[in-house]
């Protein structure tokens, strides 16, 4: 029996999670935006397609959002029970101390910074005046406190006889704030130390994957769906159709005539055969015949296709069990996408460069540096299409950065530190979880109460109209990533990977075209003047991305490569 045409990859969760998995994971805890858009995008939207994932495993890092809600939503409620307690005990003492957190989240905020220098001031008086007159209260409270039962005592009311004696209505007043901010402190306290717990124990390196479940069926169904759908090499997508590879850092296009060098018919060239050329040379980077040192050993090719996400529930691509994308191209579906590149799917080489370096050696063996990892990932997507007697060739080079350093705490946090973070973390929240803690509770409980009916309303959706866009939105790991990149030798790196892969691509397509007997003398020159630093062209009409220069020098007569193309957005 013949294989699908398209079908969904299956899902080997790994025995352990990479770096970038795993500081992805821990993103969610330390940012709670981070794993709120990532629920809507991959949960919620439950037709939607995922970019592939490139370097790292989308099931736990959405499993682990899934969990760090449910843990804001415990430490929230326990802030809003003790709040609750507090008006019940003592109403004036506990809206006066949120009044204070109103002081101080004001004079923190982003908006005063904005101000003037005098509004600035005189806002900041106002604050400190609110402040003082809270303080008299809280003193005055309790020297009336006292006088009540001096007073008391001065008329001889035996001690059993007062319904509430001044000592104990002071001591209850002072007693109950105090001991309802320490219950507030040591619960925020205690839920930080948990969440860092988790960062340095579950998410620790080189163990076993700890993958919280959901007790939602239809939740579990969604996330079984994903784990299969990122391994395709498929990419539904409406604006970027590489989304998930990082942002565009240069890109070029020429549309070649395939005249005879000799004058004669048109040549014919086999496009398989000019792709399967550039992916053998891509790989030949990392050959055994080369130095140890001079390899680029990670380098790996992939095929990819890129595809439009606005389709009919009956289009071939849509599978009509899960009502998703298909996100597997065979072999067979490659090859008829790459001979047929008019059709509403295109075919790329991806070639990657990851993050993960290599050691350095002494010619006698003796390490001078271990591997590290470098931050960032380096893919070119090479499109070859042969139309119309001329060879269309498209090269897109993207960059990914690094995971934002907040996220890279999983690594760099101390087991030892843990208490120290949690009280410092606490602290310096204390006013802002105290004052908006009920909204927050709120917020996540009417998301986790709701997440079922917005999956099921796009499921609706996706069945109410004859066309739907499957495509994904962004990529999780694109979202997580620190732009720009602020480390010069990523810069580095980046820049010497895309000159390579630039080079190593636009050779292997001119030597292919001349052992074809193709007339390449203008393409030639063209692709030679090409500068990377600059971006400037020297004759010719070429279409490129990023901040390219377009400077033609043009020899009347001289037959030029067509302008093709343009930069992705």
């Amino acid at each position: 029996m013949d294989a699908p045409l398209l079908s969904m990859p299956a899902y080997m969760p790994g025995t352990t999670l990479n770096d970038t998995t795993r500081q992805l994971c821990a993103a969610p805890y330390l940012n709670p935006g981070f794993g709120n858009a990532v629920i809507r995008e991959v949960v919620e939207s439950e037709c939607k397609a995922v970019p592939p994932s490139y370097g790292f495993d989308l099931d736990p890092v959405v499993r682990h959002c899934l969990r760090a809600r449910r843990l804001m939503l415990l430490r929230y409620g326990l802030v809003t029970a003790l709040l609750i307690i507090g008006l019940c005990v003592n109403p004036l003492a506990t809206i006066g101390w949120l009044l204070v957190c109103a002081v101080v989240v004001g004079a923190r905020s982003a908006l005063l910074r904005e101000l003037p220098p005098a509004v600035r001031l005189a806002v900041v008086t106002g604050l400190v005046g609110v402040l003082s007159c809270f303080a008299g209260y809280l003193v005055l409270s309790y020297v009336a406190s006292s006088l009540v039962g001096s007073f008391s005592d001065d008329f001889g009311y035996p001690t059993d006889s007062v319904p509430v004696s001044g000592s104990l209505v002071s001591a209850g007043f002072l007693l109950a704030p105090v001991l309802l901010t320490g219950a507030m402190f040591l619960t925020l306290f205690l839920s930080r130390r948990h969440v860092y717990g988790v960062l340095v124990t579950e998410l620790a390196p080189g163990i076993a994957p700890v993958v919280p479940r959901s007790n939602n069926p239809r939740v579990e169904w969604r996330l079984g769906v994903v784990a299969a759908m990122q391994r395709g090499n498929i990419c539904v997508q409406d604006i970027d159709p590489f989304a998930g590879a990082g942002w565009n850092e240069h890109s070029w296009s020429f549309a070649t005539s395939l005249k005879a060098r000799d004058g004669g018919a048109p040549v014919q060239i086999d496009s398989a055969a000019l792709n399967q050329r550039v992916h053998d040379v891509i790989i030949a980077l990392r050959h055994p015949s080369l130095r140890e040192g001079e390899r680029i050993p990670n380098i790996y090719v992939v095929p990819y296709v890129a595809a439009d996400g606005n389709r009919r529930r009956d289009d071939p691509l849509i599978d009509p069990q899960t009502r998703t994308p298909r996100t597997l191209a065979s072999p067979e579906t490659i090859a008829a996408i790459m001979t047929n590149p008019q059709g509403g799917l295109r075919h790329y080489l991806r070639a990657v460069v990851p993050a993960n370096g290599k050691e350095i050696r002494t010619p006698d063996g003796r390490l001078v540096l271990p591997a590290q990892d470098s931050g960032i990932g380096v893919t070119a997507f090479v499109h070859l299409a042969v139309e119309g007697g001329m060879l269309y060739t498209e090269f897109v080079c993207t960059v990914m950065p690094q995971v934002h350093p907040l996220y890279q705490l999983v690594d760099n946090l101390r087991a030892e530190r843990i208490p120290v973070h949690a009280a410092w973390d606490t602290l310096l929240t204390f006013a802002h979880d105290n004052l908006l803690g009920p909204r927050y509770l709120a917020t996540l409980a009417w998301d986790m109460i709701w997440l079922p009916g917005r999956m099921a309303r796009h499921g609706r959706r996706a069945d109410h109209y004859k066309f739907y866009d499957y495509g994904a939105h962004f990529s999780v790991r694109e979202l997580a990533a620190q732009r720009p990149t602020v480390k010069f030798m990523q810069h580095l790196d980046a820049e010497k990977y895309i000159k390579l892969l630039d080079r190593t691509v636009s050779e292997t397509v001119l030597d292919f075209l001349d052992e074809q007997g193709v007339d390449t003398t203008e393409l030639r020159q063209a692709v030679t003047m090409v500068s990377i630093d600059n971006m400037t062209i020297h004759g010719g009409q070429q279409s490129f991305g990023g901040t390219n220069t377009n400077i033609q020098n043009n020899r009347p007569g001289a037959t030029r490569a067509r302008p093709t193309g343009g930069p992705r957005a």
